[in-house]
């Protein structure tokens, strides 16, 4: 297995931070905000402590924070197996109504290229690629992510929650993982009915 980056200079959008905050705070309610917001700052002076209620939704923040959340929701929800990675990255997409292109692009091809499209306006790293493999079936490739499996959890979630929005029943796989020695990317084989 490779070992984490220790630092990455990548940064995300304040919303998906704020999401990650509601995925808490719906599962385990002001206890569970508490125990998590203790968590992520544990370490952090007065003046960098994060709350509920300075995060803005536009602004960048550091993507290694990010995975900080996302490790630590995991830990307040669930077990520490990164499957609640998964749940937040589903919600997140379910949640994410407010973005134009997801109310205009039920079809799932429509959708992956318009996200594709605005991947900019979240991420200033990395870089998505996607292959129609055939009608019911397509690979998704991300480049220049940390190598850390909760984002590869939330990935595989936000993934099955654009199957769902797109009305779909289908499957999210990855088959490439940039946490093992013979890949430097992720990727994802996305089947449905």
């Amino acid at each position: 297995m490779k070992v984490f980056i220790v630092t990455f200079e990548g940064k995300i959008k304040g919303v998906h931070l704020q999401n990650v905050i509601a995925y808490v705070k719906h599962k385990r309610g002001t206890q569970g905000i508490d125990q998590f917001l203790e968590m992520i700052n544990n370490g952090r002076t007065l003046h960098e402590k994060i709350n509920e209620n300075n995060i803005i939704p536009k602004n960048w923040y550091s993507y290694e924070i990010y995975l900080k959340f996302l490790r630590g929701a995991d830990i307040v929800t669930g077990n520490g197996d990164l499957s609640k990675c998964y749940d937040i990255g589903f919600q997140t997409l379910q949640n994410m109504g407010h973005l134009s292109y997801l109310t205009r692009a039920p079809v799932v091809m429509d959708f992956v290229k318009l996200a594709s499209d605005n991947w900019g306006n979240v991420y200033d790293f990395g870089k998505p690629e996607y292959t129609e493999v055939s009608d019911n079936e397509l690979i998704f490739t991300y480049h220049g992510f940390p190598e850390d499996k909760a984002k590869c959890e939330y990935f595989r979630g936000s993934l099955a929650g654009m199957l769902e929005l797109c009305k779909l029943k289908g499957t999210v796989t990855e088959v490439k993982c940039n946490t093992e020695e013979d890949s430097d990317h992720c990727e994802y084989r996305i089947t449905w009915e």
